[in-house]
C-alpha cells in the first residue's frame, strides 16, 4: 500500500469520525459532551500527526493552537483573545524551527554531462533523476518549475498547502509518461504546454477539479497518463 493511499485512508476515517460527531452533537444523548469541538479536534490531530511525520514544528503548532482556542475556558485562558493564542503558537513553532530545524543538505550528481541537485534533508521536497521526479508539498505556498528531458514518471503530492507547478521546458519520453497527482485539502494548479497530450483518470472526493483549455489531439505526440486523486481540495489544470 502506497504512502498516499495510507494517508487517504487516515483522512477518510477522520472525516467519518468528524461527521459522526456532528450528528451526535444534535442528539439528546450527548448534551454534556462538546461533540463539535471533539470533531474539530479529530481533524486537528490528523494534521498534527502529518506535520509530525514531516518534522515541521510550525505545522504542528497550528493545530495545537486551534485546539487550545477550542478549550480556552477549560484551560483557564478564557480572557485571552483567540488571535493572541494563535500568534503565540505560531511564534513558538517558528522559534522551535529556528532552534531544531535541520538545514537542507544537497548533493550534486553529474551524469552524462547533466547536473542534478537533489535535496536529501530527511525527506526531499523535490527530487528528479533520469526522467523521473517527485514533488511533495505539505503546508504553505510553493511554486515549482519542472524542466526535464524525456519525462517518464512523476509524482505530485500536495497535502494542505497551495502548490503551483509549471511544466514549461519539459519534454516527454517518446514512449509516454505516467503522472501521479495527489491533492488532499489544499489548492493545486498545474500548467501544461498546450502541445502536451494528456489523458486523465480522476478520483475526486468532496473537492473540485477544473480544466482550463485543451490538450493536444495530435496522436503522434507521446501520451501522459495522469492519475489524479483529489480529496477535499481544488485542482486546476491549464493548457497554455
Amino acid at each position: 500500500m502506497t504512502k498516499s493511499k495510507i494517508r487517504n485512508i487516515i483522512r477518510g476515517l477522520a472525516l467519518i469520525a468528524f461527521a459522526v460527531c456532528l450528528l451526535l452533537s444534535r442528539s439528546n444523548y450527548f448534551t454534556e459532551f462538546p461533540m463539535v469541538k471533539m470533531a474539530v479536534c479529530i481533524i486537528m490531530v490528523v494534521v498534527f500527526v502529518e506535520q509530525l511525520i514531516e518534522r515541521s514544528f510550525l505545522g504542528m503548532s497550528i493545530p495545537l493552537g486551534v485546539m487550545t482556542c477550542l478549550f480556552q475556558s477549560e484551560l483557564g485562558l478564557g480572557d485571552i483573545h483567540f488571535a493572541i493564542i494563535m500568534l503565540a503558537f505560531v511564534l513558538i513553532g517558528a522559534g522551535l524551527s529556528m532552534i531544531f530545524g535541520k538545514k537542507s543538505h544537497h548533493i550534486n550528481i553529474v551524469r552524462d554531462g547533466d547536473s542534478h541537485t537533489i535535496d536529501v534533508s530527511g525527506k526531499a521536497e523535490y527530487w528528479e533523476d533520469e526522467g523521473n521526479f517527485d514533488l511533495d508539498n505539505s503546508l504553505g505556498s510553493r511554486t515549482q518549475y519542472i524542466k526535464i528531458n524525456d519525462m517518464k514518471k512523476g509524482s505530485i503530492d500536495n497535502a494542505l498547502g497551495q502548490l503551483t507547478v509549471y511544466f514549461n521546458g519539459t519534454t516527454v519520453d517518446p514512449n509516454g509518461a505516467v503522472l501521479d497527482i495527489d491533492n488532499g485539502m489544499g489548492s493545486l494548479s498545474v500548467y501544461f504546454p498546450k502541445e502536451f497530450r494528456v489523458s486523465f483518470n480522476c478520483d475526486n472526493g468532496m473537492g473540485k477539479i477544473n480544466m482550463h483549455g485543451e490538450c493536444s489531439q495530435d496522436m503522434s505526440q507521446p501520451l501522459i497518463k495522469a492519475n489524479v486523486d483529489n480529496g477535499m481540495g481544488t485542482i486546476d489544470f491549464y493548457f497554455e
